[in-house]
C-alpha cells in the first residue's frame, strides 16, 4: 500500500479538529500543510500558530511545505510549532545546499521539492539525507488543480536515482491526486500520496481508504 498525506488546506477550517480525527482514524501516514507567503506562490495560507494547534490535537506526523521565498527565515519557527519535517523548493531565491548544512547541524528532518516545470536532477544533490522528494503535479498556490501527467517521467526517473544509489529517500507526490491519477504516480514509483481537495470534498475516510488501497507497482 502507498501512504497517504492529507492536505489538511482544503479540509473545513470551523470543523478543523473533527478533520485531524477523521484523517488519523482512516490511517493516514501524515498532514500535509501548506504555508503560502503569497510572493513565492499565488496565496497566503498558514503560520507557524496554525501548525501548533494542529500539533496539539494530533500525534501524526507533520510536514510543512513552505511555499517561500525565504525558507531558510522561517524554518525553524515552523520546526518549534511542531512540524516533524520540513520540505522546501529547490526554486526558493536562496542556497539550497546551505540551508541543508544548517538543516543537517541542527538535527532538522527535512525533504526537497521541485515544481513540474523543474527539471528532477535538480534534486539529485541534495537527497543523500532528505527523508522526501516531493514531485509538484501541479502549479503550487491554489489546491483543485488537474493533474500535470508531463511528471510522470520525472517520478520514473526519480524512482531509478534513488534505488540505484541506495537512499532511502521516498518519492511523495502532490496535485490533483485521486484514484486515478494515484494509482498512476504509484505505479511510477511513488511512495507517499498528498491529496487534498479529493479527500475533502467526499467522505474523508473512504477516500484516504481508497488511496491507501492503491498498490505501488514502482514499475521503471
Amino acid at each position: 500500500m502507498v501512504l497517504v498525506s492529507p492536505s489538511i488546506v482544503s479540509s473545513s477550517l470551523v470543523r478543523l479538529y473533527d478533520e485531524v480525527k477523521k484523517c488519523e482514524q482512516a490511517g493516514a501516514f501524515s498532514l500535509h500543510l501548506d504555508i503560502m507567503d503569497g510572493h513565492f506562490v499565488p496565496n497566503i495560507t498558514m503560520g507557524p500558530d496554525f501548525v501548533r494547534a494542529i500539533r496539539d490535537v494530533t500525534d501524526l506526523r507533520l510536514e510543512s511545505h513552505l511555499m517561500l521565498e525565504r525558507p531558510d527565515r522561517y524554518y525553524q519557527k515552523f520546526r518549534e510549532a511542531g512540524s516533524d519535517t520540513i520540505l522546501i523548493h529547490v526554486e526558493s531565491p536562496m542556497s539550497t545546499g546551505h540551508l541543508i548544512k544548517r538543516m543537517e547541524t541542527e538535527g532538522c528532518r527535512y525533504g526537497i521539492v521541485i515544481n513540474p516545470e523543474t527539471p528532477v536532477e535538480k534534486a539529485y544533490p541534495f537527497l543523500e539525507k532528505a527523508e522526501i522528494l516531493l514531485i509538484m503535479s501541479v502549479h503550487p498556490g491554489h489546491s483543485g488543480q488537474a493533474f500535470i501527467r508531463d511528471v510522470i517521467p520525472k517520478i520514473k526517473a526519480a524512482r531509478r536515482y534513488i534505488d540505484a544509489m541506495g537512499l532511502k529517500t521516498s518519492i511523495e507526490i502532490d496535485g490533483g491526486i485521486n484514484e486515478r491519477t494515484g494509482a498512476e504516480v504509484a505505479e511510477a514509483g511513488a511512495d507517499i500520496l498528498v491529496s487534498a481537495s479529493y479527500i475533502f470534498s467526499g467522505n474523508v475516510a473512504e477516500r484516504i481508504s481508497t488511496l491507501k488501497a492503491i498498490t505501488p507497482a514502482k514499475a521503471l
